[in-house]
Formats: structure tokens, sequence, C-alpha cells
């Protein structure tokens, strides 16, 4: 009978410590989730927004009259300046694929949009009004995958 209070008192404390242990690991793994999420809802802003940049400078750059010669090499400063190059591959790293794919979808239509530009600087084309409306279909597809990611697309939806 004198082993029952040593080994109840061993037990008890292992049971503590474990305890404590796994509550301190769930909540590293909360909060290591949550900084993960806050890293995502950054990226997407900042690419969101860089597309938003690339399709201004675009309209701008059709706009205005540039001499053929300079057009080329101001379109494409153009449309490198905003970084979405950049932040692109910083989302094939953290975000999921549906969330990339969508994001390549929207950037190719401004890289298609560039292209045509380069080609013909006409903003009133057929061709130009049927870029305008891709982009807006895919920088919506955009935008919901990345609600969907951040889980907002319901508290979106709703209100």
């Amino acid at each position: 009978m004198d082993w029952v209070a040593p080994v109840s008192t061993a037990l008890g404390a292992v049971i503590g410590v474990g305890s404590t242990l796994l509550a301190d690991r769930l909540s590293w793994r909360r909060d290591r989730a949550g900084q993960s999420l806050d890293a995502r809802r950054q990226l997407y802003g900042d690419y969101t927004a860089a597309l938003s940049r690339m399709r201004t400078a675009l309209n701008e750059c059709a706009q205005t009259n540039i001499p053929a010669r300079e057009r080329p090499q101001r379109v494409r400063e153009l449309f490198l300046a905003p970084g979405a190059y950049e932040i692109r591959h910083q989302l094939a790293i953290v975000a999921p694929q549906d969330v990339v794919e969508a994001a390549r979808t929207a950037f190719v239509v401004l890289r298609d949009t560039r292209d045509l530009f380069l080609r013909s600087p006409e903003i009133d084309s057929d061709g130009y009004t049927e870029l305008e409306n891709r982009f807006d279909t895919a920088l919506a597809e955009l935008r919901d995958v990345m609600r969907r990611d951040l889980g907002t697309a319901d508290s979106i939806a709703r209100g």
C-alpha cells in the first residue's frame, strides 16, 4: 500500500504534463493556421490589386498617343510594373490549385490584351471588348475561389 501514493502522484503529473503539451500543440497549430490564412489573404489582395493596376495601365496606354516605334517597349513596361508575375509565383507556393489556376486564367487574359495592343492599339475594337469581358469573368471567378479558400464566400453571399 505504500506504493499507491507515489504512483498516483506520478500518474497525475504525467496526465497534467501531457494535457498541457497537447493544449500547447493545438494552440500552436491554430496560430499557424491563422498566420497562413492572413498571409494568403494579403497575397490575394496584392495579386488582385496588381491585376487591376495592369488593366488600368493597358487601358491608359491604349488611349494615349504613343509613337508606334516606342509602343512595344512602353506596353511591356506597363504590363510588368505592377508585379503580378512575381506574386503569381508566390501564389503557386501557398495557394490551393484552384486559386493558382484561376489566377493564371485572369493573368492570361491580360497578357492577351497586352498582345492585342502590341498588334493594334485600338481600344474600341471587337477583340478588345471580348478581352475585357473575358477578364471581368476571370476576375470574378478568381475572387470566388479566393473567398472560398479564405472561408469568406458564405458570409459575403449572405450579406
